[in-house]
């Protein structure tokens, strides 16, 4: 029996034994005063938690949290206020987003001029020889898009540019030259080089071939990603993040959490998958992700889950279609053939990994349930829990197979309104028909599918409260009486918050532990100062954490949060 598991069993018998005295010991946490979702079915709501060494000691009335007062730390909470489970960001790229974020930042760039100002202030704070990176480039905004506008500023010193969703690279002459690319250069599989009329280089590097750049990159310091990974949890623990999974975690990653942790720095949960590529193979594979499984264990990071690429973006037209874009015969390229996805599900299946795989395009969909199907198949059914994120378009005979499969639906609510990658971008590449069913979220609850809320990070906010509004209502949040996306796929209020807490624990495999406000359960609470479930929707977003509990100890302590008082 485990550690939390025998305390569990300690604090029950306590319970039913009416005796207060076995915590004693052990001054208590106490947090009444506002309205609690447990997300625990058999006491959904309650008004108040008790929290004794770091774990839940009691939910429920005043009168079931009295004998846990003597001697507490009791926080009165504002009236209309909402304690709710700790949130968990199922796919978030925590310490590679914040490492990115302190080189050359793009994302409010909107025009070469810009661009340059940008660049320019980002150089004069580099060694002399040093590669010239930059990220968050928004295509929209900059269409235009060549090695020429960045030689223009940059001379003769390479330079990386990598786009806001990571499946595109623009780089200057310089940088082509040193990767030695020209118009008879080959891209590797599944990746696209971007010519011109004549044929040569444009400076555009689409998914895979951005590797061709990419891998001439230096390492990060250390020093840049340790700090970076202080300032991004910050943040997510500033909007009631407790735990996340990290989609794709390479080794110089999985360093800067470890260091973190041995360090004592490290306060979220972090589960990670590591990216097998096609070129692997499913031995070797699978053999490196068992190796950083060992290698990077530690008290609060655990790599279980094998990450698989397989298509693009429909932006750049490297989404895998079932039928072709508009006003083209290209529908896009699998970047596994369906052989190589199978026997790769089967052997992750087989060793224990749980499979998280990229797929936007409604053939990529199929064919990773194609996958993950054959891994059944051949493996026998288990508690695999296998992931399919992002789900921009689901063929509609699809939609049934992840409640039969048991595949959990990861998405990214956020971007599900007519933002102007939407309209710009994907509706003129896809049609009004196919339009029509961009992320069907609605149609995968009524199909029965598991939903677990996530936020791509940097790609979009990480706050869930924006993701639930917008899911919500399938508006800009800027603009409550724009268009609405799709609005027969809307959600619940409900679904969402299910999707950030027990969806998101189950999806991690830590729902014993985390995910609901349980008895015996670990202590991730956030506390939010407006009742999501009661506010108009349109002002979800709005609402402001008042603080965040890891293990019971404030992580974050919004402005507004009450000062604690003596029972």
């Amino acid at each position: 029996m485990s550690v939390a598991n025998r305390w569990l069993v300690a604090s029950a018998f306590a319970l039913l034994a009416g005796a207060p005295a076995a915590h004693a010991e052990s001054q208590a946490l106490v947090l009444r005063g506002a309205r609690v979702l447990t997300m625990d079915d058999q006491k959904p709501e309650a008004q108040a938690v008790a929290i004794v060494d770091g774990r839940i000691a009691a939910v429920g009335s005043a009168d079931d949290i009295a004998p846990f007062l003597t001697g507490a730390t009791v926080y009165d909470l504002p009236a209309g206020s909402l304690v709710l489970p700790g949130f968990q960001d199922s796919h978030n790229h925590l310490i590679w987003s914040a490492t990115e974020l302190q080189d050359i930042n793009l994302s409010s760039v909107a025009d070469e001029a810009g661009l340059r100002s940008a660049i320019e202030k980002g150089v004069a704070n580099l060694p002399a020889d040093a590669w010239i990176r930059a990220s968050l480039w928004d295509p929209t905004a900059l269409p235009n898009a060549s090695a020429a506008v960045l030689d223009a500023i940059t001379g003769p010193r390479p330079a990386y540019v990598a786009a806001a969703d990571s499946h595109s690279a623009w780089v200057n002459t310089a940088a082509l030259k040193a990767a030695g690319i020209t118009g008879s250069t080959k891209a590797p599989e599944g990746g696209r080089i971007e010519v011109d009329a004549q044929g040569n280089p444009t400076g555009l590097l689409r998914e895979s071939a951005m590797s061709l750049v990419g891998d001439l990159l230096p390492d990060y310091p250390d020093s840049q990603v340790d700090t970076g990974l202080a300032k991004s949890m910050a943040e997510a623990e500033s909007y009631g993040i407790t735990a996340i999974i990290d989609p794709s975690a390479k080794e110089w990653m999985l360093r800067g959490y470890q260091r973190a942790d041995k360090a004592g720095k490290l306060d979220l949960r972090i589960k990670a998958a590591v990216q097998i590529e096609a070129k692997e193979g499913a031995k070797d594979g699978v053999a490196k992700v068992l190796d950083y499984k060992v290698r990077y264990a530690s008290p609060h990071l655990e790599v279980n889950a094998a990450k698989l690429f397989v298509d693009g973006v429909i932006e750049t037209g490297t989404a895998a279609l079932i039928e072709a874009y508009v006003g083209s015969n290209q529908a896009g390229d699998l970047l596994f053939t369906p052989d190589q996805m199978k026997e790769i599900a089967i052997a992750a299946d087989k060793a224990g990994l749980q499979l998280h795989a990229h797929a936007i395009g409604d053939r990529a969909v199929r064919a990773t349930l194609d996958a993950y199907e054959a891994a059944r198949t051949t493996n026998g059914a288990r508690n695999s829990r296998h992931q399919i994120t992002h789900l921009e378009l689901i063929d509609a005979a699809d939609i049934p197979r992840f409640k039969s499969l048991g595949v959990l639906a990861n998405i990214q609510a956020l971007w599900a309104y007519p933002d102007t990658y939407i309209v710009t971008l994907t509706e003129p590449k896809i049609g009004p028909q196919r339009s029509q069913e961009l992320y069907p979220f609605g149609a995968l609850k009524k199909a029965g599918a598991t939903l677990v809320g996530s936020s791509d990070w940097s790609v979009s906010s990480m706050n869930p409260l924006e993701a639930i509004q917008t899911a919500v209502t399938r508006q800009d949040i800027a603009d409550p009486n724009g268009r609405v996306l799709t609005p027969q796929h809307r959600l619940e209020v409900m679904d969402m918050l299910k999707a950030y807490t027990i969806n998101g624990a189950y999806a991690a495999f830590d729902e014993a532990e985390s995910g609901a406000l349980t008895v015996g359960k670990r202590a991730d609470v956030v506390v939010l100062d407006h009742d999501v479930t009661k506010v108009p929707a349109i002002q979800i977003a709005t609402t402001k954490v008042l603080a965040t509990l890891i293990g019971g100890k404030f992580v974050y302590e919004g402005e507004k949060l009450p000062k604690p008082v003596s029972p």
